[in-house]
């Protein structure tokens, strides 16, 4: 089945809000493009929204969520961690946030963000460097 044009501009705007766009995201937006509009509305209400939060700090919280949910979802922290860097997140912060779930989560899930930051800071000092 071909994408929708509803569906394309769909995935088209995920992509360049993220930077990314998840493949059940993607089929999604060729399947049930009106759920994922319902879905991306809520989350940009969300994390877009007014509030207290600037939306890089709202990205670092939702880091931490993926982390101690899931810390084996890499790819998923590294996206959100680029999508954090991009929104002029600094590493300090990053570490800073991670930092704070030590306490009640325990080293790993922490250890495992920690690597995963380098990861990225290490690819874009060689994009910057290419």
């Amino acid at each position: 089945m071909a994408m929708s044009a509803k569906g394309q501009k769909l995935f088209d705007e995920m992509l360049e809000a993220r930077g990314f766009v998840y493949p059940g995201f993607a089929l999604m937006c060729e399947y049930a493009p009106e759920l994922i509009e319902k879905y991306e509305s809520l989350k940009n209400h969300l994390v877009k929204g007014q509030g207290p939060f600037p939306e890089k700090y709202k990205e670092l919280f939702i880091i931490v969520a993926i982390a101690m949910r899931d810390p084996s979802y890499k790819e998923g922290i590294k996206n959100h961690l680029r999508l954090a860097i991009r929104l002029g997140a600094t590493a300090e912060e990053i570490v800073d946030a991670i930092s704070c779930t030590i306490a009640p989560c325990g080293m790993m899930a922490p250890i495992n963000v920690f690597t995963l930051l380098k990861e990225v800071l290490d690819e874009e000092k060689e994009q910057q460097n290419a």
